[in-house]
């Protein structure tokens, strides 16, 4: 039983061929993991910088509250010292 290279060659090929797209395959899966993981991250650097602002804008608040304040203190005493 001897076995002819044309034979074999078709059968070759087609088992090489196969191979290489699954290596392809693979190559592009693993691309699309680290492009996940990229997604994955910026969603958490926008959470973290939503909420950095959103402390920022209470602080600001709290600031114009107090000058609010100082203010109207100011207001009393120059009323208070020009009635005396």
């Amino acid at each position: 039983m001897s076995v002819n290279f044309q034979h074999i060659a078709p059968i070759l090929a087609a088992c090489m061929t196969t191979s290489g797209v699954i290596f392809q395959i693979g190559k592009h899966a693993e691309k699309l993991d680290i492009i996940g993981l990229k997604v994955e991250a910026q969603e958490k650097k926008e959470l973290s910088s939503n909420q950095t602002i959103n402390e920022i804008s209470g602080n600001v608040n709290l600031l114009r509250n107090d000058v609010e304040n100082i203010k109207s203190d100011i207001k009393e005493i120059k009323k208070y010292i020009s009635v005396k």
